[in-house]
């Protein structure tokens, strides 16, 4: 098995594992089974922001703080979490207004959906994500 394969499956395990702990949190606090929220975005924990921060400590483990490897990681992993906090979060935010000015002025036809709101994420959201991402790194290493 090529060396990298274990990174793989643990960062594509981290990601998953967010987006389960997602949905079962969600459904249980709806008192339902929310199955769409397995597949979109935003919610506790960011699933992005776990996916990164499992690849990026998956290379620490393995190559070092202070390999090329590292700093593309980190680099990378930085963009996705300064996207998932700042722009899709704006973006969400921008969907709300939208959706309520839509309301307001009564605005209702058949070919106009109301704009998905949850595509970001709070910095709490973020912080459990990383924490998550980290420790099924750290599992995965040890």
């Amino acid at each position: 098995m090529p060396l990298t394969l274990p990174l793989i499956y643990s960062t594509l395990f981290a990601v998953l594992l967010a987006q389960v702990i997602k949905f079962i949190n969600e459904s249980i606090q709806n008192g339902r089974f929310l199955w769409t929220r397995f597949f979109e975005p935003g919610g506790m924990p960011s699933s992005h922001t776990s996916l990164v921060v499992s690849l990026l400590s998956g290379v620490a483990f393995r190559n070092g703080i202070f390999s090329d490897l590292f700093a593309v990681s980190a680099v990378f992993s930085a963009v996705v979490i300064f996207d998932a906090m700042g722009v899709r979060r704006s973006a969400g935010e921008h969907a709300k207004t939208l959706n309520q000015l839509l309301q307001i002025f009564r605005f209702r036809r058949s070919d106009v959906m109301p704009l998905k709101e949850r595509l970001g994420h709070s910095p709490l959201e973020v912080s459990a994500g990383a924490i998550l991402g980290f420790l099924v790194a750290w599992a995965a290493n040890t």
